[in-house]
């Protein structure tokens, strides 16, 4: 199963049957990404392959070292190459044990997002947080805002792979925050200058963790 996308190569290396619905949804989602980027196509185009999981297990500790258990896409800029666990093997292998379709095509969603954006930038020096967020954001993931306050910030920003539960839903959270109150120049002011991200992320999270508060008062 192959299928060429304008800046996306869609195929499987295993039966699915779910090849046609991956391909529509990236038509229909990849304008309004490139155009979040202030992109209008990709330089190169990337490759998405589903795979089983002896395939995605080499390339998971190829690039980390390890399986990570709740893994199941993992994007390559350097490759131009996006790796989707097979959504049978993701119930099978990893902590998604009730991942299903919908769920599953905004998590290739998410690694779209990571494409585009490491098309404008590869600095992720404390700034893994940051793109995380946009990701889960922009694939419409849609966690629930999580109180900050047990937040710590600092081994977020400098560990974010390694930081453990909720790692992922604190990063939507101060996202959402960023996406719903600062304008667009700021953002991609954001997104385009890491040095001017880290100098701002303190002052970022605390402004974020009190738009948490009160909407909670």
């Amino acid at each position: 199963m192959r299928k060429e996308l304008d800046n996306f190569i869609i195929q499987s290396n295993c039966e699915i049957d779910y090849f046609d619905d991956i391909v529509n949804c990236i038509q229909n989602e990849e304008k309004e990404i490139l155009n979040f980027f202030n992109l209008k196509k990709l330089t190169n185009k990337f490759c998405i392959v589903i795979m089983n999981y002896t395939e995605f297990e080499k390339e998971e500790i190829k690039r980390f070292g390890k399986v990570i258990d709740y893994v199941r896409g993992i994007t390559d800029s350097k490759k131009n190459l996006i790796m989707i666990l097979d959504i049978d093997d993701q119930r099978k292998y990893t902590t998604h044990k009730d991942a299903n379709l919908s769920d599953s095509l905004k998590m290739i969603l998410h690694e779209v997002v990571h494409a585009c954006n490491s098309e404008i930038n590869h600095d992720d020096d404390q700034t893994i947080w940051f793109k995380e967020g946009l990701a889960t954001n922009l694939a419409y993931q849609n966690y629930s805002l999580i109180d900050l306050g047990s937040c710590d910030f600092e081994l977020l920003k400098n560990s974010f792979n390694n930081y453990g539960e909720n790692n992922y839903v604190y990063a939507y959270t101060i996202v959402h925050y960023i996406l719903s109150n600062y304008e667009k120049d700021e953002i991609d002011k954001l997104i385009l200058d890491s040095e001017y991200l880290r100098e701002n992320s303190n002052k970022i999270f605390l402004e974020a963790k009190e738009f948490v508060l009160n909407r909670r008062l």
